[in-house]
Protein backbone atom coordinates (compact mmCIF):
# COMPACT_ATOMS: atom_id res chain seq x y z
CA UNK A 1 0.00 0.00 0.00
CA UNK A 2 1.14 3.43 -1.07
CA UNK A 3 2.05 6.27 1.69
CA UNK A 4 -0.96 8.06 0.12
CA UNK A 5 -3.16 5.20 0.13
CA UNK A 6 -2.41 4.88 3.95
CA UNK A 7 -3.51 8.27 4.69
CA UNK A 8 -7.01 8.19 3.02
CA UNK A 9 -7.72 5.27 5.27
CA UNK A 10 -6.33 6.93 7.85
CA UNK A 11 -8.99 9.99 6.86
CA UNK A 12 -11.46 7.31 6.40
CA UNK A 13 -10.88 6.30 9.87
CA UNK A 14 -11.31 9.27 11.64
CA UNK A 15 -14.27 10.42 9.36
CA UNK A 16 -16.04 7.51 10.91
CA UNK A 17 -14.90 8.14 14.42
CA UNK A 18 -12.02 5.27 14.28
CA UNK A 19 -9.11 5.13 15.97
CA UNK A 20 -6.57 5.30 13.50
CA UNK A 21 -3.82 4.52 16.13
CA UNK A 22 -5.61 0.92 17.17
CA UNK A 23 -6.76 -0.57 13.87
CA UNK A 24 -6.90 -3.80 14.49
CA UNK A 25 -3.80 -3.55 16.35
CA UNK A 26 -1.95 -1.66 14.07
CA UNK A 27 -1.07 2.17 14.17
CA UNK A 28 -1.97 3.39 11.22
CA UNK A 29 -0.67 6.72 12.30
CA UNK A 30 2.63 5.92 13.53
CA UNK A 31 3.83 3.68 10.25
CA UNK A 32 2.74 7.27 7.88
CA UNK A 33 5.10 9.19 10.40
CA UNK A 34 8.14 6.42 9.79
CA UNK A 35 7.28 6.42 6.24
CA UNK A 36 7.06 10.28 6.04
CA UNK A 37 10.47 10.20 7.75
CA UNK A 38 12.33 8.31 5.79
CA UNK A 39 10.84 10.12 2.60
CA UNK A 40 13.61 12.40 2.80
CA UNK A 41 13.49 15.80 1.82
CA UNK A 42 10.69 15.85 -0.20
CA UNK A 43 7.27 15.51 1.33
CA UNK A 44 3.73 15.29 0.04
CA UNK A 45 2.09 18.09 2.12
CA UNK A 46 -1.10 15.97 1.79
CA UNK A 47 0.59 13.47 4.31
CA UNK A 48 1.78 15.94 6.80
CA UNK A 49 -2.23 17.11 6.65
CA UNK A 50 -3.22 13.69 7.20
CA UNK A 51 -0.50 13.55 10.40
CA UNK A 52 -1.94 16.79 11.51
CA UNK A 53 -5.65 15.60 11.61
CA UNK A 54 -4.81 11.99 13.32
CA UNK A 55 -3.28 14.46 15.86
CA UNK A 56 0.20 12.98 15.57
CA UNK A 57 2.58 16.34 16.45
CA UNK A 58 3.86 18.48 14.43
CA UNK A 59 7.63 19.43 14.19
CA UNK A 60 9.28 22.75 12.77
CA UNK A 61 10.68 20.31 10.21
CA UNK A 62 7.22 19.27 8.78
CA UNK A 63 6.28 22.67 8.56
CA UNK A 64 9.68 23.16 6.80
CA UNK A 65 8.40 20.41 4.27
CA UNK A 66 5.27 21.92 3.48
CA UNK A 67 6.57 25.49 2.79
CA UNK A 68 9.72 23.72 0.51
CA UNK A 69 6.55 21.67 -1.10
CA UNK A 70 4.84 24.84 -1.95
CA UNK A 71 7.93 26.99 -2.76
CA UNK A 72 8.96 24.47 -4.97
CA UNK A 73 6.06 25.29 -7.36
CA UNK A 74 6.96 29.25 -7.29
CA UNK A 75 4.09 29.64 -5.52
CA UNK A 76 4.98 31.56 -2.48
CA UNK A 77 3.06 29.73 0.59
CA UNK A 78 1.72 32.42 2.66
CA UNK A 79 3.75 35.68 3.74
CA UNK A 80 4.00 37.47 6.91
CA UNK A 81 0.97 36.90 9.14
CA UNK A 82 -0.43 34.54 7.35
CA UNK A 83 2.29 31.96 7.78
CA UNK A 84 2.77 32.48 11.16
CA UNK A 85 -0.77 31.93 12.01
CA UNK A 86 -0.55 28.93 9.88
CA UNK A 87 2.38 27.04 11.75
CA UNK A 88 1.11 28.31 15.28
CA UNK A 89 -2.17 26.35 13.70
CA UNK A 90 0.17 23.46 12.84
CA UNK A 91 2.20 23.66 16.37
CA UNK A 92 -0.50 23.67 18.40
CA UNK A 93 -1.54 20.74 16.67
CA UNK A 94 -5.94 21.32 16.08
CA UNK A 95 -7.11 17.68 16.58
CA UNK A 96 -10.58 16.24 15.09
CA UNK A 97 -12.51 15.17 17.53
CA UNK A 98 -15.61 13.22 17.14
CA UNK A 99 -18.89 13.59 19.25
Amino acid sequence: MSSQELALYIHALLVACMDPRDFYGDDLVRELRKRVEVSGNYTNPFLILVLCNAGDAMTTRDVERVTAAYDSQHRPFWTGKQISKMRLIIILNWNVSCL
